[in-house]
């Protein structure tokens, strides 16, 4: 009896040990990152006498988008952009990105980007705008539905650049 359980067990862990170095076992894989691209940050920014040193992202690339068309430049595919707007306005992107097929082209003055538009025959009812707070690193977005005014800001903030208030004040 003690032959056959150790014969048993014996065979057991034999098969055990051949599945666990199976040729399943033996495939290694190696990742390459080398077209990973980072957006650059931007780790010190001055405010009055003090310094905050949390990383955010760099507006600076976004300077090159004076001028040009939003749809042209794909400016909401950029990073930061992308991300943060997904994050601010949640399921309502697609209501505000649906607003920006008739811009004009992208302004940036004192630092602030701003632009705005409105859906293809639906100017007056179905517009939207956002701007950009380069130094202060907050993102404002507006728009209409029906005539509806829906307003969202980063850090709950409400101190809008001046185009951006106008803009909303016209609405």
């Amino acid at each position: 009896m003690t032959v056959k359980t150790i014969t048993v067990i014996s065979l057991a862990l034999a098969l055990g040990m051949n599945a666990c170095n199976g040729p399943a076992q033996n495939v290694r894989a190696i990742v390459l990152a080398d077209d990973v691209q980072q957006t650059p940050v931007d780790t010190m920014i001055a405010i009055a006498d003090t310094i905050q040193t949390d990383p955010i992202a760099s507006w600076n690339s976004f300077i090159k988008y004076d001028g040009r068309y939003v749809e042209e430049a794909c400016i909401f595919d950029t990073e930061p952009l992308k991300t943060r707007l997904g994050q601010l306005l949640g399921k309502a992107r697609k209501s505000f990105l649906e607003r920006f097929k008739v811009t004009p082209p992208v302004e940036i003055e004192n630092r602030v980007l701003f632009n705005e538009g409105y859906m293809p025959g639906k100017s007056g009812t179905d517009e939207a705008a956002f701007a950009i707070d380069m130094e202060r690193d907050i993102i404002y977005v507006g728009f209409t539905i029906n005539k509806s005014l829906m307003l969202f800001s980063e850090k709950g903030d409400t101190d809008y650049p001046d185009k951006f208030l106008q803009w909303t004040q016209n609405r």
